[in-house]
């Protein structure tokens, strides 16, 4: 049995599906060239050169675990203790 709480989150519409909805209507207003979608993981653009380098550098020299494996409860503890 779900929830009643649940059941009225499953009803509403997320906010980012919203702004989802809000560039692809303005995209078709105004042209997609000068509309940068960044909303739900769907980026228009390429990502820079730098980032590509650096995801193909730690996907050939890390470890995987390292890169794809889930953290503790507490997070990473090397990115804790430099915050």
């Amino acid at each position: 049995m779900i929830s009643e709480k649940m059941l009225e989150l499953g009803k509403k519409r997320s906010q980012i599906r919203e702004i989802f909805e809000y560039g692809r209507k303005r995209a078709g207003e105004i042209g997609a060239d000068k509309v940068f979608d960044f909303s739900i993981g769907n980026p228009n653009v390429p990502a820079p050169a730098f980032i590509r380098e650096t995801i193909t550098d730690l996907v050939n020299n890390e470890d995987p675990v390292k890169i794809h494996g889930y953290t503790s409860a507490q997070g990473d503890f090397g990115v804790r203790k430099i915050l």
